[in-house]
Formats: structure tokens, sequence, C-alpha cells
């Protein structure tokens, strides 16, 4: 495949507009439509997969998934879950590590350049299509990038023959470009403070927007744990008439650490008696043995409508599920671990310390942070100066929503003792970090998906 095709298709879609590099001003002009996304999937001959109360029913299996923190997680687990047993599942995911074609996976196979290159044409010809109308009150604004990259999912799902589909929402819930699609399970995972410049101020607003995905008598698996929060999705779902299962209340979980890496999940399920499964999950932390209760649930509302996984599907898929960026180890030279985690919110940074306080020993720790304008910087810089004395603050260079690392400074907590620098490269900052723990300590980069996908590859060069 020649490489300017490819390129060609990539400046397609990046040439729209994309709220994922837009600063919080500029987002806040944007108008999240969904007669548009309805109208592109029309035009491109999916319509049967949107969602109308005269046809509520998705084609093939379709979970839906939105939340704060885990919803990425989540879709993972039940997209191999659903591969395990059988069924040929797409995962739709966001934003992506390295490569856009990350976001499409077929049974947790990447799309091939070539078939992304087939699929932006067949896209870029619906779109210049006269009879392709899009938002007939707001003419002049095309699809989105991320419009667009929902739509070459499910095209490239539709392609490649799926028999069930996973989507992640992109950003809130209500006004996502997934939200047009018809449902089997709808999932929320979590709500928490993010995006607040767009979702709300307060967690209550927050779960409105998330609980906008609820369909009426569509099946909600709902791991909310904030009472109030969840007093909204789950009035939500009364409101729709949907079977609703609460995390602490219709399915539990235990979870535990395994001895050297990952957790041990003891998950029990709604009924009496409920659905009862011991497995362990190759993730560190607590948070994802609840992510896995979350999924284990939601696959168990799937088997209801009549597609039961067996025990043996769920064990394959847990055992080999990968998910790169999140809590992620590598063992370097000098005794040395580096973790990479895409944590880039209170709730998320707040795991990957009681993971930090756990898994540490005597081990001294070093953090590199950057992370985007419209997140709580000061929260997160306060928890991780908690657990270490070693903070390099940095930015990234691959989105315009970065903060200046020598913004961060004056955000440091009062009587802090450790020592903290700054650095405009992200590469030069882990460099650093790993000359103060080295030999035996940690390294640690977090703060933001696109900090992650600067210095992954940095890190992986360097692993043993």
């Amino acid at each position: 495949m020649p490489d300017d095709a490819y390129e060609k298709a990539l400046s397609f879609l990046y040439g729209q507009i994309n709220y994922e590099k837009m600063t919080v001003s500029s987002a806040n002009r944007y108008r999240f439509r969904l007669q548009r996304m309805s109208e592109l999937l029309e035009e491109l001959g999916l319509g049967h997969y949107l969602y109308s109360l005269s046809s509520p029913k998705p084609p093939i299996p379709l979970i839906h998934i939105a939340g704060t923190k885990g919803k990425g997680s989540v879709a993972a687990m039940v997209a191999a879950m659903l591969t395990a047993s059988g069924l040929r599942t797409g995962l739709y995911t966001s934003p992506h590590l390295h490569r856009l074609e990350e976001r499409f996976r077929v049974d947790g196979e990447t799309c091939p350049p070539e078939h992304l290159v087939a699929l932006v044409e067949e896209l870029s010809q619906a779109v210049e299509s006269p009879t392709f109308r899009g938002d007939s009150n707001f003419p002049k604004e095309g699809p989105s990038f991320f419009e667009l990259t929902t739509a070459l999912a499910l095209l490239h799902f539709e392609r490649s023959h799926c028999e069930a589909i996973v989507l992640e929402v992109g950003l809130g819930g209500r006004l996502d470009s997934t939200n047009v699609c018809a449902p089997s399970i709808s999932v929320v995972t979590s709500i928490g403070l993010d995006h607040q410049h767009v979702l709300g101020n307060d967690l209550t607003q927050i779960a409105a927007e998330k609980a906008g995905i609820i369909k009426q008598g569509v099946p909600v698996v709902s791991g909310v744990m904030d009472p109030a929060a969840q007093q909204v999705v789950e009035s939500t779902a009364i409101e729709h008439r949907c079977t609703y299962w609460q995390l602490g209340r219709d399915f539990q979980f235990q979870g535990s650490e395994e001895a050297f890496w990952g957790s041990r999940l003891v998950y029990t399920g709604p009924g009496d008696p409920g659905k009862h499964i011991e497995i362990s999950v190759p993730l560190e932390g607590t948070h994802q043995c609840r992510n896995a209760a979350i999924a284990l649930a939601t696959v168990e509302a799937l088997g209801r409508q009549g597609s039961p996984l067996s025990d043996a599907a769920i064990d394959k898929g847990l055992a080999g599920l990968i998910c790169p960026g999140r809590i992620e180890p590598f063992s370097l030279s000098d005794d040395v671990m580096a973790v990479v985690d895409v944590a880039h919110n209170e709730d998320s940074v707040a795991a990957l310390c009681d993971c930090l306080r756990n898994r540490r020993g005597n081990r001294n720790i070093a953090v590199v942070f950057g992370t985007s304008v419209d997140k709580s910087a000061e929260v997160m810089l306060k928890q991780l100066s908690s657990i270490s004395e070693e903070i390099v603050l940095t930015r990234f260079h691959g989105n315009p929503r970065f903060v200046e690392p020598s913004e961060l400074a004056p955000m440091l907590p009062d009587g802090w003792s450790g020592t903290a620098e700054a650095m405009t490269d992200p590469i030069a900052a882990c460099e650093k970090a790993l000359a103060r723990i080295s030999p035996g300590g940690i390294l640690v980069v977090c703060g933001s998906f696109f900090l992650a996908a600067e210095t992954r590859p940095w890190i992986v060069a360097r692993s043993q």
C-alpha cells in the first residue's frame, strides 16, 4: 500500500472538527448533534444499527459502554470474552495510543492500514454525496472527526462480518456519536469529575449526561457508586423500564493481588444463588477487579437474552487480556520497573497511587507527569506527591491541549519536600527521572493518553 494513500486517508479524517485536539474555549463552541451521525450511517447503508422506538433492537449483540473511568478496560474485557466464546467481535475504543487503527479491532486485531484506506475512501464518498444532508439546521458544520471514526468503525465491523459489537462512548453519552446505535446492553461504569466544561460541574449533571445512553427497555449494568450519581442513573433506567443491575447490590466482587502482578477476582452475580466465578485478571489493581465485575455482569446480562457465555470462554477471554497504557509494567535495566498509565483524572490517578503503594516495597518512585488544560492537574499532583519524592513535569507535543510544565510547578502542594523539575521534552523528562531512581526504583509516566503515547515507545525499546 503506498504511504501517500494512507497519509491522505488520515488527512481526510484529521482535517475535520476534532474535539480531542480542541482547546476548552473552542470545544464549547462546537455543536454536538446526533442528526449528522444518523444521516451518515444511513448514507453508508448502516441504518440497521440505528436506534428508534419502532426498531429498538440491534441486528447483532451490541454493548454500549459509558463512564468517567473504566469504560475502556470494561469494553476490552467484554470484547475479549465475546471473542473467546466464538463470536467474531468488533471493538471500538478511543483515543488510541500510537496509531489510529488501534481504535478499530476485530477479535483483538487492529484494522489493517490498507483496509483503513479503503474504508476512508468509502466514507469520503458518502460525505461528499449530494444525498448526504448532514444536519439541515447547521448545513455548514460537516461531520466531526469522532463522527467519522465512529462510522468507520461500524463500516469496518460490517465488512468484517462481525457477530457482536462493543462500543465505548467517546465523551459523555447523551450527545456522543455512538448514542445513535441500538444497544443490547447499556453500561455505565463510573461517574467522576472530568470534562466539566462540556458535561457539567457536579456529579449529578455528569451522571445525567452519561445516563443518556439508556434506551427504552434495554438492560442497564451500573458500576456507579456515588449515591447522588447512582440515583440519577437508576431513576433514568426505571423511567425507561429497564432491567437494572447495580454493583454492590445486584452483583458483588471481592478483589485481591496476585503474588507478582495482576489481580484475583471473586464475582457473584444477580439472583439467589447468583452466578459464582473465581478468576485471575492480568491487570493490576482493585479497580480492575471492579471493572472485571462490571464486564462479567454485562456478559451475564447478555446471556439472559439468549447468548450465554461458558465459564471456559470467560476464563480464556480474561486470561489473555492486554490493555496497553493501563498501569502497564515494564522491566528495565538496573532492576528498574517502569509503569505507563493513561490516568488523567483524580479517580484514575488515585487508583494508580493505590497500586504503587501496594507494590513499591522499599523502591523509590520518580513520576513523569504532563496533562491537558481541562484536567484537574492540582488534584492529581497532590495525589502523586504523596507517593513520590521525585516529579518531573513535562508536556506532550501531538496535541495543543497541553499545559506548559512551568505552569504545573506552582500546582505542587505546599509543604511537599520532594524535588521537582520542569522539562518540555517528555523523553528527556523520562531520562532525568530514570537517572534519579536507578538502580532498583520505579519510573511512572502518567497524566495523559498523549503523554503515554509519546513516551511508551521509548520505554518499550528499553524493556527487557
